[in-house]
């Protein structure tokens, strides 16, 4: 049986709406910011929305200047205007966060939007790329799941049995597949990317040391 060949992924996504579909396994997410920097036009401002009031990202450890608590619309509101109003270009890290339809029309391309998230998500046209977490067996649940994301978003005749055989074969070299329509033609193209453990992000200031102790010190103490 001849196997399906992709290519690696090496699309920049700076100014790109990108989701990245987990659960991801301990110690294998995409490497980001390797994906979404350029060295001409740095970020000039990062913020993460996250649900909790923790500051910190559990995928994207770098310095943020702003950091939302989602809750509920006015935490909404908030975020979106400091997105109008912060200077461009600017990152924007969501985090386990579920995402109002609202949202799209604020987006331009002076803003780089990332969404991470465990949950399911079943609208995702407004998505420019899409990484999926590596999937560690190929009888499971994400795989079909994956499958149908991708046929809706790839192209219609894309078929199981070739999704199958692409998972199995990334499977076997520890990669992941992701999907972008960046410079790419209609539908896009799907590739394979290889996992980081960690990715690379600025150094923790002291305060930020300081509030990560604090919140593992008040969270233990509860429990």
């Amino acid at each position: 049986m001849e196997s399906i060949k992709i290519d690696a992924f090496i699309t920049n996504l700076h100014g790109y709406r990108i989701l990245c579909q987990g659960p991801f396994p301990k110690g294998q997410v995409p490497p980001l910011m390797e994906s979404i920097q350029k060295l001409r036009e740095p970020f000039k401002k990062k913020i993460l929305l996250s649900h909790t009031a923790f500051s910190l990202s559990k995928y994207v450890p770098v310095q943020y200047d702003a950091v939302f608590q989602i809750k509920d619309t006015t935490d909404w509101t908030l975020a979106l205007t400091y997105m109008t109003y912060a200077p461009k270009p600017l990152l924007i890290i969501s985090e386990e966060v579920g995402i109002p339809d609202g949202l799209w029309q604020k987006l331009n391309r002076s803003m780089t939007f990332v969404n991470l998230t465990s949950a399911p998500v079943l609208h995702v046209r407004p998505y420019d790329a899409i990484f999926f977490a590596p999937i560690q067996e190929v009888a499971h649940s994400f795989t079909d799941y994956s499958y149908k994301l991708l046929q809706s978003v790839y192209r219609a005749s894309y078929s199981q049995k070739e999704h199958k055989e692409i998972v199995n074969e990334l499977r076997i070299a520890g990669a992941g597949i992701a999907w972008s329509k960046v410079e790419e033609e209609q539908g896009g193209n799907i590739f394979w990317y290889d996992p980081i453990s960690q990715n690379p992000g600025d150094k923790l200031t002291n305060a930020q040391l300081g509030d990560l102790f604090s919140f593992l010190s008040d969270h233990f103490s509860q429990n």
